[in-house]
């Protein structure tokens, strides 16, 4: 059935400022490479979550990623984590194959978070169905996800300077 081979890519990007001094960087890393905190700012249960298979995203970590409307999953694979700076991802299973990276670039005051995703149906219709029904929206609750991000970090923050005084 070679008409269903897809050979199209998608790409999509998001990213976020977040004021941060040179001293805590690794705090915004930590929010990415550690599974529960990664939890408690992307997960919006039921609608969207990612079930990863070990408390870290070191090389060799699985990553499920579940949507319920419209209903859609696919794996990605640990590949490369550089501390303070980056993860790569590869296709594991499921439906979609490529990459998704998660980048910390610094900045004037700060940092970027940097999230790419590039991906591929394994054939065309799955293709398609991700990208008309996942991807209008993954800006916007990219830009949501990472408000609560900010609000989690500065909270931290907060935290860790309290408790040194």
């Amino acid at each position: 059935m070679g008409w269903l081979k897809n050979e199209e890519k998608i790409e999509i990007r998001s990213s976020v400022f977040i004021p941060i001094s040179k001293n805590h960087i690794d705090i915004v890393f930590d929010y990415i490479y550690d599974r529960e905190k990664f939890h408690r700012w992307f997960d919006f249960i039921p609608v969207l979550w990612i079930s990863f298979d070990r408390s870290h995203l070191d090389i060799g970590c699985v990553g499920t990623i579940c949507f319920t409307m419209p209903l859609f999953y696919y794996k990605l694979k640990v590949t490369e984590v550089v501390m303070g700076k980056s993860i790569v991802l590869n296709g594991a299973g499921g439906p979609m194959r490529g990459k998704a990276y998660f980048n910390i670039h610094p900045a004037e005051g700060g940092v970027i978070l940097e999230n790419i995703h590039i991906l591929s149906g394994k054939n065309k219709f799955l293709h398609k169905y991700y990208v008309f029904c996942l991807v209008p929206n993954h800006l916007a609750f990219m830009n949501w996800r990472y408000l609560v991000l900010k609000r989690q970090i500065k909270k931290e923050l907060e935290r860790n300077k309290k408790l040194h005084k």
